[in-house]
């Protein structure tokens, strides 16, 4: 029975659940806190590590002497150590896809949020008020809209599935360019709304910064389903005060937790929300058994499907 430890911590009404999608041939151990001593107790004896949303620092990697892979919840990678990793010889794996559905799903709905600001109204209705004097003015179809895709994997094409439905016009980039690619820079004063989802690299870390919002469309709209570190948040915020950028939905910051005194927090027509693209009941489930029947595959000795393997 393999035993996996998942750095990081999940309340108690979670994991039964949890437990019963991995499977009774499995041994899940959870973590007290998301301390890295209690993370670090939870490695003791395990064979098989889960990253999920909190990063491994490489010397969790001492706490487990027996480990022989780890497995992302997801795809970024970003949070394992994986240089330290293969040196000892380590397997490291993921789930390629497995979310794309849900957090293609969020990305619509921060663009949808966004461009008909649902939060302001909810917000003014809320406190008394109706709807905005001017929104007329400030409101937004999606419909025919330009959109541009940064990173072109399995998320972001199903992001292009569902604009089909809004007839948009949707450019994508990505580090390989490919047939039909849109350089970056080229796509920064064509589009009313950029979608990230490239993955967190030296190359990609503030691709938006003061420089590339100053190129975009006045009044264009961000959304950011991937990591936080694509964007320097302060620039963005100061883009959003000076109305050059219209609105931003972010479901990545950096760092995570949001702390309380970042400035995009006091941002005008921002839609926040936790990391939650691939948080959904349906979802869950999905990636649970995926990653459960790669370890369950790893332990028998047997062949996982090379696109898992980083």
């Amino acid at each position: 029975m393999p035993k996996v430890a998942l750095l990081e911590y999940f309340p108690p009404e979670i994991r039964p659940k949890l437990a019963g999608l991995a499977g009774e041939d499995m041994e899940l151990v959870f973590c007290a806190s998301n301390d890295d001593a209690d993370r670090a107790a939870a490695l003791a004896g395990a064979e098989y590590a889960l990253v999920r949303a909190v990063k491994m620092p490489a010397a969790l990697l001492d706490a487990g002497p027996d480990l022989k892979m780890i497995h992302q919840w997801g795809t970024g990678t970003d949070g394992i150590p994986i240089a330290e990793a293969r040196a000892r010889g380590l397997a490291i794996a993921r789930s390629p896809g497995i979310n794309a559905p849900s957090v293609a799903d969020l990305a619509l709905a921060l663009m949808l949020a966004c461009l008909r600001r649902v939060c302001v109204a909810d917000r003014l209705i809320r406190d008394g008020a109706w709807a905005e004097p001017d929104l007329y003015e400030t409101g937004r179809d999606l419909t025919g809209a330009t959109v541009g895709l940064v990173g072109y994997g399995a998320i972001a094409k199903e992001v292009e599935k569902r604009l089909a439905g809004f007839d948009c016009e949707v450019l994508h980039s990505r580090a390989s360019g490919g047939p039909g690619a849109t350089p970056f820079e080229e796509m920064l004063p064509r589009v009313d709304i950029l979608s990230l989802h490239a993955p967190s690299t030296p190359a990609t870390r503030h691709l938006l910064n003061a420089q590339t919002l100053a190129r975009m469309k006045p009044g264009a709209v961000i959304v950011n389903t991937a990591r936080g570190d694509l964007i320097d948040e302060a620039a963005l915020a100061a883009a959003l005060a000076s109305g050059q950028i219209g609105a931003a939905g972010l479901d990545a910051f950096d760092p995570e937790p949001l702390p309380p005194g970042a400035p995009i927090r006091s941002a005008p027509n921002t839609v926040f929300t936790a990391h939650a693209g691939g948080r959904t009941r349906d979802n869950f489930a999905r990636i649970v058994r995926h990653w459960a029947g790669n370890i369950r595959a790893h332990a028998a000795g047997e062949a996982i499907d090379p696109a898992c393997l980083v």
